[in-house]
């Protein structure tokens, strides 16, 4: 394997000059990427950066900051100097509730001139047994004004390790790019303890690539049907046009029963991936993959080619996040994979999230993409100002989808408005201007009027919307086990559970402030919300009506134990459902958007 690596830096050196060759030697002893960098032409110097966000995690990172033995070579092997530059952008926001000062620091390295110079550097790496992961923006240099020159990437890795990434093979372990955002827009998985499985769809080769010690965990012939059935499901959505000539899934397993993130690329993906492959997950998996035509190629012109140094500013978020996150659950729907019930009960959730946020009368979903920037003291947040453009981009798509199937007595929907704005950007032309979502949706027959009321004006009009399509926003009484108390979730950093009040079967046990030690036995601890929220869950899912069970607080530094008894509970909760009483045209409306293709 080493001897076939070093053949293919050999290769590298007699392919085209104009190309900016990068060589990653992946060095486990030492923890690190030893990048090389060869850049033709450089007579007059060399301006250098590193991105500072990633495409798609919309917060600065300050990558630069991981760059560490940088050196500058001529094509003789002679030092060159490097002086390094960092300049702070201070930018006013004006907030709610204070006036924040945002800071961004710009690192630039400028390199003497000479005929040819090679840079060199090291990127600190994780490494979970013989494998590692790495993304491009935050390991790749580029040349300030030659970004757009094609690239070329050799990987050297210990012998028995293979290479994983979406890029195009030239000769083994040696792949090409068109230009550095294509060559950062790839990830690249390496390692010999790797779990891979592979498929096909349309003739394109699919390549599913696990790591971590849960990986023998995972089902994988269920993970397998899953990748094959959101591949087959959003290819055929889009005409059966795959805009890739293959494909990775990149899966960093855990232990967990459910649940995902993820990170989109131009024909790959990065996923954190629970073991379980539950719903949740493969909701994940649904997202990530229809990000390959809206976002990658369905894009405000701000996304691509890209400034690495300043956050983008668009209203369009809300469309590239969160409609990308509503047809990964209603395409998920329409082809059979979930039920009615999962759907509805997915929107009784996000109209909750959002309705019960103060923000809701204030913020729009164009607001909450367009601000963004302004968040987290100026550095981003991947998630929006004040209101999640991902929960509001699902109901705005919703909204908009029923309120264009309902104009148009069912001729015309949101898929319609999808795959136009797929026919004006594929073929890599360049992005949508910031109005032309609304522009394509008046197109095909809806209300501009309409439009604005779901996107730019705050109160997004849910309940209205549904009622378009024989759908209502109700409430009724369910019956719960009432422990007779609530707790505090705290925030990161905090290892404990605090209760908030306690009533019936505590009253005079429990009381506020009380640290929550143990529930039959079961430690109330772990790292973090999702860690704690997690152990509670376990601490109180065999509780029952009339079942003593012991709790155990830390009160005045002191530990007490209390037996409580849960009762029987009634509380009132939202339920979306049909509406019986619905007249026949909305029914119709609503039998169309719920309709299955099997």
């Amino acid at each position: 394997m080493k001897r076939a690596c070093l053949l293919g830096f050999l290769v590298t050196t007699s392919l085209v000059s104009a190309e900016i060759k990068y060589t990653v030697e992946v060095k486990p002893d030492s923890g690190m990427l030893h990048v090389v960098m060869q850049i033709p032409n450089t007579n007059t110097g060399a301006k250098l950066q590193i991105p500072n966000w990633a495409p798609g995690a919309y917060m600065l990172r300050d990558s630069f900051k991981q760059v560490q033995n940088l050196k500058a070579k001529d094509g003789s092997g002679r030092d060159l100097a490097i002086k390094q530059d960092i300049t702070i952008s201070r930018r006013f926001y004006t907030l709610p509730s204070r006036q924040d000062v945002a800071l961004n620091e710009v690192c630039t390295w400028t390199v003497a001139p000479a005929k040819d110079t090679t840079v060199e550097y090291d990127i600190p790496a994780r490494f979970t047994g013989s494998v590692t992961h790495w993304s491009g923006p935050s390991t790749y240099m580029y040349e300030m004004s030659r970004k757009e020159e094609k690239c070329l990437l050799t990987v050297r890795v210990p012998t028995g390790w293979k290479v994983f990434n979406g890029l195009d093979e030239r000769a083994p372990m040696v792949y090409s790019a068109p230009d550095y955002d294509v060559l950062a827009d790839n990830p690249v998985t390496a390692g010999s303890d790797v779990l891979v499985d592979t498929y096909s769809v349309l003739g394109k080769k699919h390549t599913i690539v696990m790591r971590g010690a849960p990986k023998s965990q995972v089902d994988r012939a269920k993970l397998i049907k899953a990748c094959q059935h959101v591949t087959e499901m959003e290819t055929h959505f889009f005409g059966n046009e795959a805009p890739y000539k293959h494909y990775v899934w990149h899966f960093d397993v855990n232990g967990a029963p459910d649940g995902a993130g993820g990170l989109e690329h131009l024909s790959s993906t990065q996923i954190t991936l629970a073991a379980g492959v539950g719903p949740r997950a493969v909701s994940v998996l649904s997202h990530e993959f229809f990000h390959l035509w809206n976002v990658k190629r369905i894009r405000s012109r701000v996304l691509g080619p890209f400034d690495y140094q300043k956050l983008p500013s668009t209203g369009a978020l809300w469309w590239l996040e969160g409609v990308t996150d509503y047809y990964a659950s209603y395409l998920l729907y329409r082809s059979g994979w979930t039920t009615e019930k999962d759907l509805f009960s997915q929107i009784n959730r996000l109209y909750q999230n959002v309705s019960r946020n103060s923000a809701f009368g204030t913020v729009s979903a164009n607001e909450a993409s367009l601000r963004m920037p302004e968040t987290n003291n100026g550095r981003g947040n991947s998630n929006g100002y004040l209101l999640s453009y991902y929960d509001l981009g699902w109901l705005a798509g919703m909204c908009l989808d029923l309120n264009l199937r309902h104009a148009t007595g069912g001729r015309h929907s949101l898929d319609d408005v999808t795959r136009a704005l797929w026919k004006e950007c594929r073929d890599n032309q360049p992005g949508f201007p910031e109005d032309e979502i609304r522009n394509q949706y008046v197109r095909f027959g809806g209300s501009a009027e309409a439009y604005d009321r779901i996107v730019n004006q705050p109160n997004m009009p849910v309940p209205e919307a549904l009622a378009l399509g024989g759908i209502q926003v109700g409430t009724e009484q369910v019956p719960f086990t009432d422990l007779g108390f609530t707790w505090s979730m705290p925030g990161p950093g905090v290892t404990a559970l605090v209760v908030m009040e306690s009533h019936g079967p505590a009253a005079g046990k429990l009381m506020a402030r009380d640290t929550l030690i143990s529930i039959n036995g079961k430690k109330i601890e772990g790292n973090g919300p999702r860690g704690l929220g997690e152990a509670i869950r376990a601490a109180t899912e065999g509780a029952e009506v009339g079942k003593p069970m012991k709790v155990v607080v830390q009160r005045e530094g002191k530990e007490q134990e209390f037996e409580i008894t849960p009762s029987q509970g009634q509380r009132e909760t939202t339920v979306v459902n049909r509406k019986a009483d619905a007249d026949n045209l909305l029914k119709a409306i609503g039998a169309g958007w719920l309709k299955q293709e099997n």
